[in-house]
């Protein structure tokens, strides 16, 4: 584990297994221990996690520099840093988005690419899922600490739609309200849902690379129709449907395990 600095940002990473590289990314307001939880290295394979920008042990920096082409640009330095030449990448929700947004630019450097729950396409993200992400940077920004705007997010009559209908989602949204730094970093919830990783689907024709993508049915923000669409615009995709995490988060932590356990092999 360590740090490394790039456009006046110090980036924490930390590493795990030996072998072949292989950079997974977090989603929005995880951080490299959600990495950690969906996939352990096997043997051979060396994992390489780092917080992004706004994320975990790494600072915001300024906002106008978030967003995915700049995020994608952390990658390429985490791969400078520790001199890598060609690795796999990987990444999760948003963290698909930086690494669909890297494959593009960088496709010489990825030899193989893994998008596990897409939450962007080439456009940003739909206008109700949007709104709850809105909702919860307003609340952080105008509430006196994180447990009052948790409180007052509970109390939102769409949040309460959300819980009965969605329950996972719902969950997930609540949690950010216990993220380290959130009242240094709630921007992202308010800027990355507007913003898109590219923006014209032909750029997907770039990405020669093998891809697995993983999408479940039942996802509210993470439709399984972003993985129909991925495996459909780049040329060597596979998609392989998961466990929802409204089901079991222990199913679906093992089926993605699985799945890319088995994409490996064949790579």
């Amino acid at each position: 584990m360590g740090y490394f600095e790039h456009g006046g940002i110090r980036f924490y990473y930390r590493t795990a297994g030996k072998g072949v590289p292989f950079i997974l990314l977090h989603g929005m307001g995880g951080d490299t221990k959600q990495c950690g939880r969906v996939f352990h290295p096997p043997q051979g394979i060396q994992m390489i996690y780092m917080d992004q920008r706004g994320n975990g042990y790494t600072e915001i920096g300024p906002a106008e520099e978030l967003r995915f082409e700049a995020m994608a640009g952390d990658v390429e330095a985490l791969a400078d840093h520790l001199k890598l030449d060609r690795f796999l990448l990987g990444g999760i929700s948003m963290g698909a988005a930086v690494a669909v947004r890297y494959a593009i630019e960088h496709r010489d450097r990825v030899t193989g690419l893994v998008l596990i729950r897409p939450a962007w396409t080439h456009v940003p993200m739909e206008v109700e899922v949007r709104e709850l992400y809105h909702r919860v940077a307003y609340l952080i920004e105008t509430s006196g600490s994180p447990e009052e705007a948790a409180d007052a997010l509970l109390k939102w009559e769409k949040y309460r739609i959300l819980r009965a209908e969605e329950p996972a989602a719902a969950r997930s949204l609540l949690k950010h309200f216990s993220e380290d730094s959130i009242e240094k970093n709630y921007e992202k919830f308010r800027i990355l849902p507007e913003q898109s990783p590219f923006h014209n689907p032909g750029q997907l024709k770039q990405i020669t690379c093998e891809t697995l993508v993983l999408a479940s049915k039942k996802d509210f923000i993470h439709k399984f129709q972003y993985g129909l669409y991925y495996r459909d615009y780049i040329e060597n995709a596979q998609l392989a449907e998961i466990v929802p995490k409204s089901k079991s988060v222990r199913m679906y932590n093992r089926s993605v395990q699985e799945e890319i356990d088995r994409f490996l092999q064949k790579i």
